[in-house]
């Protein structure tokens, strides 16, 4: 028979693809991810826009919004380079939206039982886009994003 206390204190590990913007690392759940792009050169411009939505590209047959979110949240110099690359991610509301990274790391499994609170912590981006923080094994700092208000239709009105 199972302890049932046991079930407060079991891991919940979820799946996250890890990134870099300036010089901290972020992730954003596997699951909303849909692919990863390098940064095109055939990018549409859409006039009166804000300076961080770079604008649409065609992507196996949908219209994606790229939204440049170094720019937004002034991580630092925003160098298209080759390691600049495009996360595509899927909203709840079914939306595919394209977010510019610095750089794509890797995927890692973290217990978001571990996740410490945010508080406005000197990341650069504010509180409300971010979901918390955990420690990782080499004492840095891997600050889960909250994707869906990052890229909510609200924000890109601003």
């Amino acid at each position: 028979m199972e302890n049932s206390s046991n079930k407060n204190i079991s891991p919940n590990v979820t799946e996250f693809m890890t990134f870099e913007l300036g010089k901290m690392k972020y992730a954003i759940e596997l699951p909303k991810i849909k692919e990863i792009l390098t940064y095109p050169d055939n990018i549409t411009i859409l006039p009166n826009t804000s300076e961080w939505v770079k604008g649409l590209i065609n992507s196996r047959g949908e219209v994606v919004p790229i939204l440049d979110i170094r720019i937004k949240f002034k991580t630092g110099p925003a160098i298209y380079d080759e390691n600049t690359s495009i996360i595509t991610v899927i909203t709840e509301d079914k939306r595919m939206i394209g977010i510019v990274v610095d750089l794509v790391d890797d995927v890692q499994k973290i217990d978001t039982n571990m996740l410490a609170p945010v508080a406005e912590m000197g990341t650069g981006i504010p509180a409300k886009y971010l979901k918390g923080y955990v420690r990782l094994n080499d004492s840095k700092m891997l600050v889960l994003m909250d994707i869906e208000k990052v890229v909510c239709k609200e924000e890109l009105e601003d």
